[in-house]
């Protein structure tokens, strides 16, 4: 029979190897992000695995997950079952949809890990995490200084230094919303100069490569934290504008580009002109079928004619539109929007309870990400996800621990 005082150096032994495996975690997070993006995905899903089976009953997942969140995730993951029903490819976009599903909750089962973490399980998580986040930070400035000989080595060569530069682009990607974090563990350790130094320099960095989606997103975010700062009342304006825009301004922003008459202005890039072109294609489909959408995951079958002007022999809309909200009109309707409105309002919800400091730096995230979404990556893309999800648990982990982390946490109502 077991007595208590074993029961609970049992349970504190696997908190302590929880506290281990979340720390292996951050540790490798923002490397792989660098140097193998796609290894994201498995990473998240053994740890989530991992720490459910060294917890055992406590860890169920109905006792640990934000409900509001998982009731949100489930209906938008839902929707987009059936919208396979009418996607181009029904059966295989149900199968992307159920591999969705089952990440998102993954992600969502991690950061609830993160409650059973106490005060010095944290602090180890936090040193994985700044060890990681060390070592990326030098190999980026490496790879950036001597024309990227490590993921020369790892993937081969590729001719023209854009094609080698763009390689950095999903680390850079990760570095900039993974800034947010460690920038309010600083603040948090009363490193004050680091926290308000680390996302210039950042910032700065993407300066120097070819990621102009990171570089305005980070911009934005830095203006997010600095409004976030002043009071709770501008933070829930800054979280309520950046939702909005980012779920729908898409179409306003094309057609006000296109009254000015900016699509072939100089003033922006190809890649900027190339975007809008794609988006006003899309914009297009989407106000023909504006309810339902097109179906999941059918943004790059959609009707947009052979010929575009800024890249000889390419498609007009490539594997995504290179705008989340977009696509989740587009392809899922003014039902799926709505929904991902519902979900994105929880977890603004989340962010409004924080303490101002962790408050300001959720939102910069919140609108850092966003910015990345809103120009770069599909919106299903399961390494972005993951990058997403794995970054909002190393948000909670580095937060105070609980008064009484020793205790089971309740269930989430």
């Amino acid at each position: 029979m077991t007595t208590a005082p074993e029961s609970l150096r049992a349970e504190t032994a696997r908190r302590a190897r929880l506290g281990l495996l979340l720390a292996c975690f951050a540790l490798l997070l923002t490397p792989l992000a660098l140097l193998a993006d796609k290894a994201v995905v498995p990473l998240v899903l053994a740890t989530a695995a991992a720490g459910g089976l060294l917890l055992g009953t406590p860890a169920l997942p109905w006792r640990i997950v934000d409900r509001p969140l998982a009731l949100c995730l489930g209906l938008l993951t839902g929707w987009c079952l059936i919208a396979s029903a009418w996607s181009f490819d029904a059966a295989d976009a149900a199968k992307l949809a159920a591999r969705i599903g089952l990440l998102l909750f993954a992600l969502l089962y991690l950061t609830g890990l993160t409650r059973f973490l106490d005060a010095a399980q944290r602090r180890r998580v936090a040193l994985g995490f700044c060890l990681g986040f060390a070592a990326t930070l030098l190999l980026v400035v490496v790879e950036l200084a001597f024309q990227s000989p490590l993921l020369t080595l790892l993937r081969g060569p590729l001719a023209g230094d854009y094609a080698t530069y763009s390689r950095l682009n999903r680390g850079i990607s990760a570095l900039a919303v993974l800034t947010w974090p460690l920038a309010l563990l600083a603040w948090q350790q009363q490193r004050r100069a680091v926290a308000l130094a680390l996302p210039p320099a950042v910032l700065a960095l993407t300066l120097f490569s070819e990621s102009s989606a990171s570089m305005v997103a980070l911009a934005a975010g830095l203006l997010a934290a600095a409004l976030a700062a002043w009071s709770r009342g501008a933070a829930r304006l800054v979280l309520v504008l950046a939702i909005a825009g980012a779920l729908f301004a898409a179409p306003l922003v094309v057609e006000v580009v296109q009254q000015a008459d900016l699509e072939r202005s100089r003033i922006i890039p190809e890649t900027g002109q190339y975007r809008l072109h794609i988006w006003s294609v899309v914009s297009e489909r989407f106000s023909e079928r504006p309810i339902f959408g097109w179906g999941f995951d059918s943004s790059p079958a959609l009707p947009a004619g052979d010929a575009q002007p800024f890249r000889t022999g390419g498609k007009i809309i490539p594997s995504h539109p290179h705008n989340g909200g977009l696509q989740i009109l587009v392809e899922l309707g003014l039902i799926g929007g709505l929904m991902t409105l519902g979900l994105l309002a929880v977890v603004a919800g989340r962010i409004d309870r924080l303490a101002p400091a962790q408050r300001s730096a959720a939102a910069a995230m919140t609108v850092t990400l966003l910015g990345i979404a809103c120009t770069a990556y599909g919106i299903w893309q399961s390494h972005w996800l993951s990058v997403i999800g794995a970054a909002a648990a190393i948000f909670v982990a580095l937060l105070p621990a609980p008064e009484e982390a020793s205790s089971v946490p309740p269930p989430r109502s």
